[in-house]
């Protein structure tokens, strides 16, 4: 059901990113997507999976002195 799907602004807000941080995401393959008329969707089971990693790159980041 479309429920079980998010967009681009419910996966930034959930993971605290900027979209072209997502669009990393997509683009790297860490994070599966489909696409109908233009919008892309996420299965929110997908998003639930990839907040560590993205947790875990935020921490890397900040030890080198950068942010996400």
């Amino acid at each position: 059901t479309m429920s079980e799907w998010m967009d681009n602004q419910d996966v930034c807000r959930m993971l605290n990113i900027s979209l072209r941080t997502l669009q990393t995401l997509r683009d790297n393959g860490t994070l599966a997507y489909s696409q109908i008329n233009h919008k892309t969707y996420y299965r929110s089971e997908d998003v639930k999976h990839i907040v560590s990693i993205v947790e875990d790159r935020r921490k890397e980041a900040r030890f080198k002195g950068r942010t996400i």
